[in-house]
């Protein structure tokens, strides 16, 4: 029958939404009361809420029984979840279709049933089939797609199953699979440094007394040796100290001529024995001058070989040499020619032979460090190179701003590569190396602060394998402790589409997505 009548029609039509509005209301009423009502096969659960503001099992996952499986799908405990676990349900028990459990342990129904203040189920749990996942052929405790929340609860060696779409989905995914080699591996830590120059081998070079530099025989970069002129500075410090000596050396040799002289005649008893006393005291006299005069030139940095062709040629100029202190190399230059001089730095030379690290140590982990503490370090300006070295100093103190603890290693540098100011990343050696299993450390991936290895037991089943590991070697390799085998197939390269594809499952992602 057709209906004509627009009137009869919007009549009709208005009719229905009221019925439909008043029906909705009333659905509503009653499961804002105590919860979603269903047939108990219903797949998607209906709203769930409390007037008066509390909370029970089903909104609040607190109040859940420990260690029962969650069908996060359908809302329910999975044991009592007749979707996913039909062969589970037992026709003979009355069952709360209204809170998903069998009316002899509803406490929801039946408050006598509670046990304690914490909301627990005074009713065992039957025993019956194992729980087992249909959709992904594991059951249901194993299956990391239906239950990750189960990953943090393993231990070391324990795992969670993750069933791909198809055999082929690993060679589609480009994984790649390794077997643990055994190797040694030593625990570090981990810390970032800057390179300096070794300041025990470090010196600024000054000329001992004021003048005008009159000569330049350096410059920066070049190798010098110990006691190597680096410059000439014009001084009349140096001319004076130069004429003391000579007058030093003078008045000595006429102070020997006589005492020689009064020594033979006092042999002869020809002179009086004060006279001889009065040379001999001169001559002590005009030595001790000539020592005096030596060492003011030696204190200007002149040398033993100076002095002597200061002796021998009995000039008295003003040059003043500028020597170094030691063999190194020159790293920095502030002489310039002409230009009047004093107690300013000309040079700056350093002992590149050996480097200090400085190491910025946490708070927290200063206690693992130790003097004599080997370290390796990685520096971008040497990648290729595996830098050696050694603790020599921790500080007593705390940095008040950053709360790191300053500490400090040498380190070789016989290649003369390391620069100074350079960025490092430092390991050090905590312990002794330790035999065990590696993998690549890129299969290793860290999740709620555990760390985890995706193994492969069957084309399309891969495990999440709960795994201690260790330090990592200088090969990129990280030791495991603990949880695997030698004979475990570990994926290493794509081991991150692993990964995700579990993630999806702890975002809600899994079996209820299809």
């Amino acid at each position: 029958m057709s209906i004509t009548n627009p009137r009869t029609s919007k009549a009709l039509l208005m009719a229905l939404l009221l019925c439909l509005t008043t029906f909705l209301a009333a659905c509503g009423s009653d499961s804002d009361k105590t919860g979603d009502v269903d047939d108990g096969d219903a797949e998607t659960p209906v709203a769930h809420t409390h007037d008066d503001g509390s909370t029970c099992f089903k909104c609040d996952a607190t109040k859940r029984e420990a260690g029962r499986l969650w069908c996060a799908e359908h809302e329910r405990y999975e044991d009592r979840c007749w979707i996913c676990q039909p062969q589970l349900e037992d026709a003979s028990r009355p069952y709360c279709k209204e809170h998903h459990l069998y009316e002899d342990e509803c406490h929801l129904c039946n408050p006598a049933l509670l046990k304690d203040d914490a909301g627990a189920s005074a009713a065992p749990q039957p025993e019956g089939p194992a729980l087992f996942c249909k959709e992904h052929g594991v059951p249901e405790a194993e299956c990391g797609i239906c239950q990750p929340q189960l990953a943090s609860s393993l231990k070391a060696g324990e795992s969670l199953s993750i069933r791909m779409p198809s055999a082929r989905s690993a060679e589609l995914a480009g994984l790649t699979l390794e077997q643990p080699v055994r190797g040694e591996a030593t625990e570090t830590l981990q810390l970032l440094g800057e390179v300096r120059y070794n300041e025990n081998k470090r010196a600024k070079v000054t000329p001992l007394a004021s003048g005008v530099l009159s000569g330049v025989k350096v410059d920066v970069g070049e190798i010098v040796e110990a006691g190597q002129v680096l410059a000439v500075v014009k001084s009349s410090s140096a001319a004076q100290a130069k004429s003391s000596y000579l007058s030093a050396l003078a008045e000595l040799e006429v102070r020997t001529t006589a005492y020689e002289r009064e020594q033979r005649l006092a042999k002869e008893k020809i002179a009086a024995l004060r006279d001889l006393q009065e040379a001999e005291a001169a001559h002590r006299l005009a030595e001790l001058a000539l020592r005096q005069a030596s060492q003011q030139l030696l204190n200007l940095g002149f040398s033993e070989n100076d002095i002597a062709g200061i002796k021998k040629s009995q000039t008295a100029s003003s040059d003043l040499p500028v020597r170094a202190p030691f063999a190194g190399t020159v790293v920095d230059r502030q002489a310039v020619l002409g230009e009047a001089v004093g107690s300013e730095a000309l040079f700056e030379i350093a002992d590149l032979s050996t480097m200090w690290i400085e190491l910025a140590v946490p708070e927290e982990h200063v206690s693992l460090l130790t003097k004599g503490c080997k370290i390796i370090a990685n520096a971008k300006s040497t990648p290729n190179r595996r830098i050696e070295g050694t603790v020599t100093w921790i500080s007593p103190q705390i940095d008040e701003r950053t709360r790191m603890v300053r500490a400090r290693a040498t380190v070789s540098n016989t290649a003369g590569d390391l620069r100074a100011g350079s960025f490092v990343e430092v390991s050090a050696l905590l312990g002794d190396p330790l035999e065990s299993l590696q993998v690549p450390s890129e299969s290793i991936h860290e999740l709620d602060g555990a760390m985890y290895v995706f193994v492969r037991q069957e084309p399309d089943l891969f495990a999440v394998r709960r795994v201690e590991v260790g330090p990592k070697t200088k090969s990129g390799n990280t030791a495991v402790l603990a949880g695997l085998s030698a004979t475990d197939s570990v994926v290493t390269v794509g081991s991150f589409t692993m990964r995700t594809e579990f993630l999806k499952s702890r975002l809600g992602a899994g079996c209820v997505d299809d």
